[in-house]
């Protein structure tokens, strides 16, 4: 800062110097040019008063001498040097006695050659001090010059100063508005990955504490809203379960033949009460899981061999195959991965749901996995009618529902894939349909052997795939 003060100090000094400097030199040359014409107007005067004995151009000489006394004056005030001074003061001597000659008018013949000699020495010696005066214009311009240099010999000094003055300025001015952002920007991923129980409260200057303030805010009103969501969810699920399993074992019961035999048309009326209890019982148990996950629980992983996870699967879903004559192919090589066993299980769980959902009566659905590299590769295969190309990405959307007519019995509720996606994205993995547009459908998950710690864009990623 101090060398900055300097360098404005010394550019502030040149440029009053420089105005000064064309004042004096101006000042000067108007006084040369001044004093050289006043002079040689007054020997003229003198001239021709001698040799037309005209007293009227005494009266003219004396206005000329009062002009001369002001240049005079005005000369004195330039910066002048001993020597210049001395010039200036050398021409009272002939004013003096040219005064003394004429007081009294034009003299005697005798004396007037006296008078004219006295006359050009005035204007001589006034051209002389005329002529010193015009070194003060040169003089102010070397003067200039060496300023100038003094100045530009110090810039390098000054700029040096000056880049590391900003360079610190820089650094203080990050730490003091960089790191309140990043907290602001850590507190705006805790918000998008659904993290609202820690309060945000942000240092630093006021638009920024205040900007904290209005986030602790939404965090607030975004926790009310899902802790509303969570207890609407729960009350609706909890008053449609009770009447459900009424409904459900009442057709139950009915179906074993408990309360008596049924006729044909009865055996249908109750299969179909049963059929739909079950998809509403599904679509519950979907809303609830849809819910759970959208809390952002943190991921409990752990090593998990996937081989016994899809047996489990596939064993779940064994009935509602037998019942369609589906058989299930699966190519399972020995592996294992650092996952949450329970969001894979929903996985692997919603996708072989899907393939039998769409695979036709007497089909196959194929469960296919390899290692490629670093990570574990996941197929899944129906004999289905295949996914259109514009769908390949609406149908992990939530509530999408695809175009082509599913199989089985319970319609889907449009949350198995995208609960499939999140998943897969909360692992850093990436799922995806191979050969959209062609018959047969197929779903690739792609899931790393481990989980290492999460870089700061990535968890950024994650964060953005739940809101």
């Amino acid at each position: 800062m101090v060398a900055l003060a300097d360098l404005a100090l010394g550019l502030d000094a040149l440029a009053k110097r420089s105005q000064l400097s064309v004042r004096e030199a101006e000042a000067a040359s108007v006084a040369s040019r001044e004093l050289r014409d006043i002079a040689g107007k007054m020997e003229r005067a003198v001239r021709q008063s001698v040799v037309l004995e005209d007293a009227t151009l005494i009266d003219n000489y004396k206005r000329l001498d009062a002009q001369l006394e002001q240049t005079m004056i005005r000369s004195y005030a330039l910066p002048l040097t001993d020597d210049e001074r001395n010039a200036l003061k050398q021409i009272a001597k002939p004013r003096a006695q040219l005064a003394e000659a004429l007081r009294f008018g034009i003299p005697e013949v005798s004396e007037r050659p006296k008078l004219v000699e006295t006359a050009a020495d005035l204007f001589d010696t006034t051209a002389q001090a005329a002529a010193m005066l015009s070194r003060v214009t040169e003089r102010e311009v070397v003067t200039l010059r060496e300023l100038a240099a003094r100045t530009r010999e110090n810039w390098p000094w000054f700029l040096g100063v000056a880049a590391i003055t900003a360079l610190l300025l820089a650094v203080g001015f990050s730490i003091l508005i960089a790191r309140p952002l990043r907290n602001i920007d850590r507190s705006i991923r805790k918000l998008g990955r659904g993290e609202f129980g820690e309060t945000i409260s942000i240092r630093g200057p006021r638009d920024l504490r205040s900007l904290g303030e209005r986030l602790d805010w939404l965090r607030r009103r975004l926790l009310e809203l899902e802790t509303h969501q969570t207890r609407f969810l729960r009350h609706v699920s909890h008053e449609l379960k009770t009447p459900l399993t009424a409904v459900r074992e009442g057709s139950e019961l009915l179906n074993d033949r408990i309360v008596g035999e049924m006729s044909k048309q009865q055996t249908d009326v109750v299969r179909i009460i049963r059929d739909n209890t079950v998809s509403l019982q599904r679509l519950i148990e979907d809303l609830l899981s849809y819910q759970q996950h959208r809390s952002a629980a943190p991921l409990k992983i752990e090593s998990i061999a996937i081989e016994p996870i899809i047996e489990r699967v596939v064993s779940e879903h064994r009935l509602e195959m037998l019942s369609r004559a589906i058989s299930v192919d699966c190519n399972i090589a020995p592996a294992s991965l650092e996952a949450d066993r329970e969001q894979l299980r929903v996985v692997l769980d919603n996708l072989v749901s899907n393939a039998i959902k769409y695979t036709p009566r007497g089909g196959k659905v194929r469960v296919t996995t390899a290692e490629d590299g670093d990570f574990l590769q996941i197929d899944v295969e129906d004999d289905g009618p295949g996914i259109a190309a514009e769908e390949q990405e609406k149908i992990f959307e939530s509530f999408y529902r695809g175009e082509a007519s599913a199989n089985g019995k319970v319609k889907g509720t449009g949350l198995g894939l995208a609960i499939v996606k999140e998943y897969v994205l909360a692992h850093r993995g990436s799922v995806y349909v191979v050969d959209a547009g062609q018959p047969h459908g197929k779903f690739r998950v792609r899931l790393p052997m481990t989980q290492p710690s999460r870089t700061l864009q990535e968890e950024t990623q994650i964060g953005e795939s739940f809101i």
